[in-house]
């Protein structure tokens, strides 16, 4: 079942509640004549798992270890699981830099994760400003994150947590061949990707021979003065870009631009599907003179999600004396 893909909200609920629904086996399936790649890990060629794996690691939203294997019987964190989530619906890299969490010491690599999940109330801490990014997540958790994104909040199912959720999941068989005995155990990576993969439908990271540009634009000032506050305009020709909060700090678009002092923000909301941007420029200038502009947009805010690097305009460029 597809995500309907809207930002909804959804909560990720700290109590561990244990649940006796139980999913009906699915009927056997001869997986040997799939059709597999060496670049996929070899633990989950020829398995149940392959076409979930597949699919998240074609979206980059799932990896192998550094073994080169998948282990799809480990259990995963709830910060890897946010990250995969995440990642899945290519909703990251536009959270900002904000701390949320006192917790995340050795984490510093999903909070872009976590925090968009949170700004979206995807997901809560477990209390007194703590995510618990290292714990395991349960299959509780998990489904309830998904039936969340796949009915929105508005629609949540009425009941008490868990069970609600897991009655929902049962009713819809949304676990498909993933059968769950004990809803609050750890969720292994394999079955974790199967749900996710059967829910949100993750998009492939491909290339569609895109092209952007920026309009016409210049700032002035001078070294060690605000600049005037000015706007970058950018236009994707055959793609569009994700959504993006308000206020998302891009500055890592522009090379060399936060090493001269400036700062590249979204000023407005910009909801997934449109092909043009708005981007503010605001700061003090440090030491450019007749700085050039240019721009690479990452594939995390791009539907394709291939990075893209945005031609430079001819009069695109700092006047700063």
């Amino acid at each position: 079942m597809k995500s309907h893909r809207r930002a909804c909200a959804f909560v990720v609920a700290l109590l561990l509640v244990a649940g006796g629904a139980l999913c009906a086996a699915a009927a056997e399936i001869d997986y040997s004549s799939w059709d597999t790649k060496p670049t996929y890990p070899p633990d989950v060629q020829n398995t149940k798992y392959f076409s979930a794996v597949k699919a998240l690691m074609d979206a980059q939203a799932i990896t192998g270890d550094t073994d080169g294997l998948f282990h799809p019987d480990k259990a995963i964190t709830r910060a890897e699981f946010a990250s995969i989530v995440v990642r899945a619906g290519h909703w990251q890299n536009l959270s900002g830099s904000e701390t949320y969490f006192t917790d995340m010491d050795g984490y510093g690599w999903a909070k872009e994760y976590i925090n968009r999940a949170y700004e979206n109330n995807w997901i809560k801490g477990v209390g007194g400003g703590k995510f618990a990014p290292g714990k395991n997540v349960t299959y509780a958790e998990v489904i309830t994150v998904l039936v969340r994104i796949e009915r929105g909040q508005e629609n949540e199912p009425e009941g008490r947590w868990p069970d609600a959720y897991i009655r929902y999941a049962d009713m819809y068989n949304l676990t498909g061949n993933v059968n769950i005995y004990n809803w609050t155990a750890p969720a292994p990576k394999g079955d974790v990707a199967i749900l996710v993969n059967r829910i949100i439908a993750p998009i492939p990271m491909v290339s569609n021979n895109r092209s952007a540009y920026f309009s016409n634009v210049s700032f002035t000032g001078s070294t060690g003065s605000a600049i005037t506050t000015g706007n970058i305009f950018i236009t994707l020709h055959n793609d569009t870009f994700n959504e993006i909060l308000g206020g998302a700090d891009v500055s890592s678009w522009f090379p060399g631009l936060s090493a001269n002092g400036l700062r590249a923000t979204v000023p407005q909301y910009h909801p997934a599907g449109l092909s043009s941007i708005t981007i503010n420029i605001t700061g003090v200038p440090v030491n450019a003179s007749n700085a050039p502009i240019a721009a690479t947009i990452p594939g995390s805010a791009l539907h394709s999600g291939g990075a893209l690097s945005v031609s430079l305009n001819a009069e695109a460029f700092f006047d700063i004396e």
